[in-house]
Parts: C-alpha cells; sequence; structure tokens
C-alpha cells in the first residue's frame, strides 16, 4: 500500500478505515495520505498514470507535496483558497517530472481531498476519483467525474451537440477518457465544494453518523453505488473491516482485470471529551 499517515493526535470527531490493493495489475499506482490532529481530518487518495515508473511517481509526487505543504504552511482561514493553490501547485510538480533519461515523464495522476474542521467538510476534485457521502440509506457521490463523457453533457445542456450525438458518443470507451488531471501543466477542471454542475458551493456540514468515502475508480467500476452502500453499512462497526471488505468485494467482482483500488472512510460522530 502506497499510504502517508500522520496521525500526531486523535480526532475526537472522526473514526477512519484504509485499504488498498493492487488488483490484478503488475505495479500500484494509487497513493492515500492521511492527517489528523484535535480539531481536523485531512485525507486525499490519488490514481496515477503513466505506466510502471509515471503512474507511481506522479501520484507520490502529489501527495507528498500536499503533505509537505499542510506541515508547513497550514491551511489558514481559507480553505477553498488553500486547497485550489495545492491543485495547482501539484499539477506544477506532476508536470514537471523527468525520466530516468532527463525526458518529460508525460505522466497524471487524479486526485480528490477531503479536509473537515469539526463537522464542515471541504473538498476538491480533480480526474475521476470519487468522494461518496453515505447518510442513513443514502449514498450519494459529491464529485463530477471530469471526463469525455461529462464535456458531452455539457455540450448537450448547452445544444452545442444533439441528443442522438450524445448517446452515440456516450456508449463507447472513450467515454471515460480524462479530460482534466494532474500533470496537464494547466488545469482544465478543478471541483471545490462543487455541485453536480460545477457551481461552487458552501462546505457540507456533517451529522453524526455520516460516513465519507474517498475512493480510485478501481471501486466504482467494479461495484455499483447500492453494493458500496450495503457492503459499508453491514461493517460499519469497524471502518477498517468495511475498507478491507470493499476492496476484497471490487477485487471479486473486477470484471476484465481488477485494477489497483483504494479506500479511504471517515465516519463523522459527536464529540467524545471535552477539549
Amino acid at each position: 500500500m502506497n499510504l502517508l499517515e500522520e496521525l500526531r493526535e486523535e480526532n475526537p470527531w472522526f473514526e477512519t478505515g484504509i485499504s488498498s490493493i493492487i488488483g490484478t495489475r503488475s505495479y500500484q499506482q494509487d497513493f492515500a495520505y492521511l492527517h489528523t490532529d484535535r480539531q481536523t481530518m485531512t485525507a486525499l487518495v490519488c490514481d496515477g498514470m503513466g505506466g510502471l515508473e509515471g503512474g507511481e511517481r506522479a501520484s507520490r509526487t502529489a501527495a507528498e507535496l500536499f503533505a509537505a505543504d499542510l506541515n508547513k504552511e497550514g491551511v489558514g482561514a481559507n480553505i477553498p483558497g488553500f486547497l485550489q493553490r495545492e491543485a495547482r501547485r501539484m499539477d506544477q510538480a506532476v508536470s514537471a517530472l523527468k525520466s530516468g533519461a532527463g525526458k518529460p515523464l508525460k505522466a497524471g495522476t487524479t486526485m480528490v481531498c477531503v479536509y473537515c474542521r469539526k463537522n464542515e467538510l471541504h473538498w476538491a476534485s480533480v480526474g475521476d476519483s470519487r468522494i461518496y457521502l453515505i447518510r442513513g440509506g443514502q449514498i450519494v457521490s459529491l464529485t463530477r467525474d471530469h471526463n469525455y463523457r461529462l464535456m458531452l453533457k455539457e455540450q448537450r445542456a448547452s445544444g452545442q451537440i444533439t441528443q442522438a450525438f450524445y448517446e452515440s458518443e456516450e456508449k463507447t470507451p472513450q467515454a471515460e477518457a480524462l479530460t482534466s488531471f494532474l500533470g496537464m501543466n494547466g488545469i482544465r477542471i478543478l471541483d471545490i465544494n462543487a455541485d453536480q454542475n460545477g457551481r461552487m458551493q458552501q462546505p457540507r456540514m456533517l451529522q453524526p453518523g455520516d460516513i465519507v468515502m474517498l475512493c480510485s475508480d478501481g471501486v466504482y467500476k467494479s461495484l455499483s453505488d447500492s453494493q458500496i452502500h450495503g457492503m459499508v453499512r453491514d461493517n460499519d462497526l469497524d471502518l477498517e473491516i468495511a475498507a478491507d471488505r470493499l476492496t476484497a468485494m471490487a477485487l471479486r467482482y473486477g470484471a476484465r482485470g481488477q485494477d489497483n483500488t483504494t479506500v479511504i472512510l471517515l465516519r463523522y460522530r459527536e464529540k467524545q471529551e471535552e477539549d
């Protein structure tokens, strides 16, 4: 597992669970980061692209830069501003990576991140990794997949393409091709606390019992939302077990070989003790 954990202090507001598998791939390109202190919880998942060397270096570079900046500078009062700045710094760092021969590495990575201060949930997304909110009997994806399918939806909504063209293109494998990721040397789409139309919103206010899930695409391309919800709820007494069983279930049901698969689960709870 490519994981950087900085568990500095026990956070009385959150429980956590993490699991990552290599799947049927020959190398691991996912990288996860978790940071806790008494007041905040930060989690990040990056899913690298670019082969044996490139993808792993891209995801590691992005995650380690984010962690270093969080520790050095802190977030400050403007949390969305920090997340936006960090996404662009990570993009520049990944774009600048070189191969052993000194040539541009041409690698990239997706990124989803959450920053929680007590019950405030701030998040950022580039690419097609996802953030889910599980509340009671419901599961909803907070993020959009930044791919050709999203571009088609926007073009259809604005009248640039016909419904027939949308339906023909949406069914092709090309529909899942990423249109935004870190490593493009200029992020095309960056969602921060956005709705499903990309409009900026206030942070989500979590309720006791809410579970936030960050994951790479190896999860939702193998499991339906109802399967994800059922597995988490059936095992939510222990989020480590729930995360492990999610990745095991994804490995079992992956239809055409299982991609690298990473899950971070965060459960918000009533504060357990006074400061």
